[in-house]
Formats: structure tokens, sequence, C-alpha cells
């Protein structure tokens, strides 16, 4: 049997065994025996494409490694083409011995600095050394010396695979949620949170394909089975087959994209919260200033870096128009109070009628805004308990604020005392109380109403000035405890409610005796 194949002539049946779609690399394609890389082939100046001289050549040189003994190599410079050279192997088998094959090596595959002749001499001296380690590999005393690496392979990467989720956990986690200012529980979906598990996701994953490569690289056969798989599969993920707009992108563009938008996301968090951290903070304004200005970097630089991001990959911005269409009939019918919500938030950043760091009532449950994020905000109630509430109810509904503009606030505090108490003297000893207070206000300074002759007692009002309104209750409490005790020091009596029943006996049946009153 004998063949021969002029790889400078035009190709017309590729073969499907080493896809070369996704080894071709700036116009050149590897030769492939064994699964090893032996060497890469250009395109020719003919219709012969890099990709399939070499999966002509890898096919054709793969049955000589079945061959009993090895192939004879050698180089001949073609005396017909100028520049030419070609590569020839040969089989010394009793059985066919005119088995032969050989290809041409064309200026545009050597390098500057050899000719053809040199860069096929190189190439046959490759390809000798390829030839006896793979029939090295395939006697039984290297098997039986290799085989042991295949139980141990796996146990070095479920430890490799348990190490990366400490580090990643122990020291990773807490350094990035730090930086970037994360507040939610690192079990919650957050942006940090999914950028940090992707990330450990592909670590580990790269670390079981790591093992399972070295693995099926100990031998030949299984490395040449491992290398079509691998193959197809990145054929798969590199080819070009979704289109957007008037280009084709593939499934590894899309899922770089989305890692390099998380990234760009957690950058812009820890920029945006060092900023705040270390230049806002020193300047002394309001901490909801403070956190304004973050938010509107914090969004700024994600909007440019997505922009630079799709714009390195290729995509077209233009093209994404009638996406973007579709998004904006979706957000109207299906998304539209999500997109409310947004809207509100944007409005709460710029307007700022709540603030982070002030204290807000909203319906029945009162606290300190802790965060305003893109779609909801974050109120922590005295009960140290969060309430996500969506920024679009702060903006419909009735919020009382007791920081906005001016957290000076008026605290009041009823009190009632018996018909026979001096007004003169409760006014006094309520003004005193108040006073003594700590975290009263002198300026301005408590006041006394007398509001009212009540049922049981005088009703008298203390109002006093506080610039700490999230300690309001903490306040009220102190007030009371002192004036419960000023009061009862000076024998003031604070009444309440009595009923006296008054019985006719006269009119009833049955008499009762002498010895009781006729008031019960």
């Amino acid at each position: 049997m004998a063949f021969t194949v002029a790889i400078a002539l035009p190709f017309l049946a590729p073969a499907a065994i080493f896809p070369g779609s996704m080894f071709a690399v700036d116009g050149s394609a590897p030769v492939v025996v064994d699964g090893h890389t032996v060497f890469r082939v250009t395109d020719t100046a003919a219709t012969a494409s890099a990709t399939a001289r070499a999966q002509t050549i890898s096919r054709s040189l793969q049955q000589f490694v079945h061959e009993e003994s090895l192939p004879e190599i050698g180089v001949d410079v073609s005396p017909t083409e100028e520049g030419l050279s070609t590569v020839w192997l040969g089989s010394p088998s009793l059985e066919d011995p005119q088995m032969e094959f050989n290809f041409t090596v064309t200026p545009e595959d050597t390098t500057s600095s050899l000719t053809t002749a040199a860069q096929a001499q190189e190439w046959a001296d490759k390809l000798q050394e390829t030839f006896i380690k793979t029939r090295q590999q395939r006697q039984p005393d290297y098997i039986q010396q290799h085989l042991w690496q295949v139980p141990v392979v796996p146990l070095v990467a479920a430890l490799a695979h348990w190490l990366a989720g400490f580090i990643w956990r122990k020291y990773l986690y807490q350094l990035l949620h730090s930086a970037a200012d994360s507040e939610s529980d690192t079990g919650q979906f957050t942006t940090v949170n999914l950028f940090l598990n992707a990330t450990l996701l592909l670590l580990r994953l790269g670390i079981w394909i790591g093992a399972l490569l070295y693995a099926t690289n100990l031998f030949p056969d299984t490395r040449r089975v491992s290398h079509r798989i691998i193959s197809k599969l990145t054929e798969s993920f590199t080819a070009e087959t979704i289109p957007i707009g008037g280009n084709a992108i593939s499934m590894l563009v899309i899922f770089r994209l989305v890692l390099l938008v998380l990234l760009v996301t957690v950058g812009a968090r820890i920029i945006s919260n060092t900023l705040k951290r270390r230049v806002l903070q020193e300047t002394g304004i309001n901490r909801g200033v403070q956190e304004a200005i973050a938010i509107l970097l914090r969004y700024s630089l994600i909007f440019i870096g997505c922009i630079i991001v799709l714009q390195a990959s290729g995509i077209n911005l233009s093209s994404l128009t009638l996406l973007a269409s579709a998004l904006g009939v979706g957000a109207g019918l299906g998304l539209q109070n999500i997109v409310k919500d947004i809207g509100s938030g944007l409005i709460l950043v710029f307007e700022r009628p709540v603030q982070v760091g002030e204290f807000v009532q909203v319906g029945e449950q009162t606290g300190t805004v802790e965060r305003i994020g893109a779609r909801s905000s974050e109120i922590r109630t005295v009960d140290q308990v969060s309430i996500i509430v969506p920024n679009s109810h702060l903006l419909e509904n009735e919020v009382v604020n007791w920081s906005h503009r001016n957290p000076i606030s008026r605290i009041r505090i009823p009190v009632g005392v018996a018909y026979k108490s001096n007004p003169e003297q409760v006014r006094d000893l309520l003004l005193s109380v108040g006073r003594q207070h700590a975290d009263v206000l002198a300026a301005p300074p408590p006041m006394v109403l007398f509001n009212n002759f009540g049922d049981s007692a005088l009703q008298f009002e203390l109002l006093v000035w506080v610039s700490q309104p999230s300690r309001q209750f903490i306040i009220k409490s102190d007030l009371h405890f002192a004036l419960a005790e000023a009061l009862r020091q000076h024998d003031i009596e604070i009444p309440f409610p009595q009923r006296h029943l008054h019985i006719d006996w006269s009119n009833m049946p049955i008499q009762p005796a002498p010895s009781q009153n006729n008031v019960g």
C-alpha cells in the first residue's frame, strides 16, 4: 500500500478527527500525534487552509504510531519548486515496505530566521522524538510505573478543591466584603457573593479539569481520546453561532462578558466605598451626601465599564437597539414595578428627601436609613431589625423624617397631678428634670404647658428638644423615670381615675343589716 499526499494542493474533504476551528490561531493550526502538539502549520498561498493541512498531516502521522518499528524520517529539498522543502516518512515494515507519506514545508511555515530546509529538518527531528516517546509510553514497564498516579490524582484534586473553598471563604470573602462594604449576610444574593461564587466555581472546575487532563495525558490512548473530547467541547464553546446584530459571537465570549461585567460591578463598588471611607468622611459632610456621591460614582463606573467591555469584545452597541426596544416594552408591561422602584431610587439620590443615616418612620416602622439601593432601601429599626422597603414607597407614601434638613426634634411628655398640687411647683419641677438630662438641648430650652383641667388631674406637658432623633425613645424613658422620682420626693400625687358608687336602699325589698354601710 503506497500513498502520497500533496498538502499544497487544494483540500476538498476535511477530516473531522481534530476540529481545527478551535485550534486555529493567527492563521496556524497544530499537528497532533497521540494527543501531543508537535508543530504548527500555516495557511498556504493556495486554497489549502492551516486547519485542513493540520488535520490531514495529523491523521496520516497517527498511522505510523501503530507500526511495529519506528518510521524512517527524512528531508528533501524540492528541485522543481524553489523555496519548498518536503518531510517524508517511510515504514521499514516487512509487510508494507513501500508505505510512505510526505508533506511540504512552505515559506509561510518558517520563522524569520529559518529557511524551509532548516524548518523541515527541525520538524523531522521533532517527529523522530515524538515517535520514540509514544513507543516508550506504550511499553508495559511505563504503564506499570505510572499507573499508581491514576488513583492519587483524584485525591489531590479533592484536597485542592477543599483548600480552595477554605481559602475563599476564610480570607477572600471577608476581604472583598470589607472592601465592597457589603452589609448583607454572606449567604444572601449580592453582586459580591455572585462574583466570589463564580470565581470559586471556575477555580474548582479548573482543578478537576487539570487533574483529568493530567491523568489522561499519562497514557497515549487516553490522551488521544481526551484530546478529541476537549476539541469537540472547545469547538462548541468557541464557534460563533449566536447572532447579535450583524455579528456572531460564541458562548465563550458571552461567558467572558458576564464575568467582566461582574468584575466591573465589584470594582465599582470597591472604588466608590474606598472614596467614601478615605476621602468623603474626612471632609465632614453629611452622611447622606456622602452616600449620594458614592452611589452616583458607582453607577457611573458601572455604566462606563460595561460600555468599554462590550466595545472591547467586538459587540457593536448600535446592534443592541432592537434588544433595548424589546426590553423597554417588557419593562413597560411586566417590569413596571421594578422600573418604578429604580426610577424612585434615582429621585431619592438626586432630590434627597430621605438620606442614609436619617431617622424616619414609614408606616408603623421606625428606624435609621442604612442603605438606598437601585431598587430598594434598608431601614434598621430600633430593635436592630432590617426592613427592606421598595424605593417607590418612600416617595408615594407618607414618610416621617425626623432628621430631614434639621435633626432637632421635640419630645412631648404628658404629666397629670392631683388637684391639690401647686401648679407653679409642678412647672418648676418639670423644667428642672428636663434641664438635667444630658441629651436635652439648652436651646431651645425646655418648656411646660398647662394643657387642661382633667376629670381627675391637672394636665401638664413637658416639651424638650433633642438633636438625636434615634434616641428619642431612650430619652423619653429616662425622663419618665426622673419625673416619677422627683414627684415622689416632693409628695406630688399622680392621680388615677376613681369611681364612687352610691346605692339608694329605700325602695329595695331587702334592707341591709344595720352594721352595713349604705355606700359600697
